[in-house]
């Protein structure tokens, strides 16, 4: 009886791991996790590459930012009367 016992515990575990490796291989298969890795290293190397392009978009639109602003602040300076620019002002009429 024990022996048989044994045995049949023995058949149930034999029979839980390779249902375990089946489900491993198919996980595997599904979601290859080398294949991954090297998808995002390669996506990470080329952020890294681009890095300087996206850097200098950012400072180009800066400077073009900061110059509409001073062009702005400047025709609104001018349709407003200061002291400080009855010169300037003169000097376009002429």
């Amino acid at each position: 009886m024990a022996k048989a016992n044994a045995a049949a515990t023995l058949q149930l575990n034999i029979k839980r791991f390779n249902n375990f490796l089946n489900f491993t291989r198919a996980y595997l298969k599904k979601n290859n996790p080398i294949k991954l890795i090297v998808n995002n290293t390669v996506t990470y190397f080329r952020e890294l590459a681009t890095v300087n392009q996206k850097l200098k978009k950012i400072e180009n639109r800066i400077i073009y930012e900061k110059y509409k602003l001073k062009k702005t602040e400047l025709i609104l300076a001018q349709n407003s009367e200061h002291v400080f620019l009855k010169g300037r002002s003169l000097n376009q009429t002429r």
